[in-house]
């Protein structure tokens, strides 16, 4: 068996116990509403790349299309 605190911790768990399988439900839990979380931010970080896209090409086609005189 390796020599390692980390290493003999986790060969000594027992996986089978409420208390590990509760602690483990609410691990997973958080992984999966922080993934969750990542890929809204994600969207909302293109959304607003495209916005200020939109926002420039609107600025420039009205630079473009003002009345002169």
């Amino acid at each position: 068996m390796p020599t390692s605190i980390g290493t003999r911790l986790r060969y000594t768990l027992d996986r089978d116990s409420d208390l590990y399988k509760s602690v483990y439900n609410q691990c997973t839990a958080v992984e999966r509403i922080n993934s969750q979380a990542i890929a809204n931010q994600n969207t909302l970080i293109y959304i607003l790349i495209n916005l200020r896209f939109l926002q420039r090409l609107c600025s420039s086609f009205d630079a473009d299309h003002a009345p002169s005189g």
